[in-house]
């Protein structure tokens, strides 16, 4: 996977941690090529926050960024491996659903086309 960046802030990020998170990042290889140079990826984890009626929160975010569209998302829970899944679950919403807007964009214009076609016959 090239063009991933991992910032560690206010915490230091062990070999466990980073193996976790890119297991994770494979499972987005089925929507986007990380392979591709013209996709990047900002990976940031922050320490755990001090919030008064939450208490310590781990943040992580992700930034994609496509030849045409950038995606985003964020997740603060207790612990940081669950806001590793839920941050992941998150870009995954976001990209299948832009997906998926995307070939029923195509179909529609195809059904168009067809039913043009038709009329003229």
């Amino acid at each position: 996977m090239r063009n991933i960046k991992i910032n560690a802030i206010g915490l230091e990020l062990d070999e466990e941690a980073k193996k976790y998170l890119m297991k994770k990042l494979e499972s987005l290889r089925k929507f986007i090529n990380f392979d591709d140079e013209e996709v990047t990826t900002d990976i940031r984890i922050s320490k755990p926050m001090r919030r008064r009626r939450t208490g310590n929160l781990h943040r992580a975010e992700i930034s994609i960024m496509t030849v045409g569209k950038k995606f985003g998302a964020r997740a603060e829970r207790k612990e940081l491996y669950e806001a590793i899944d839920a941050m992941k679950d998150s870009i995954s919403k976001k990209i299948s659903s832009y997906k998926g807007k995307k070939r029923n964009l195509f179909k529609k214009g195809g059904m168009k086309i067809k039913q043009l076609l038709k009329k003229d016959i």
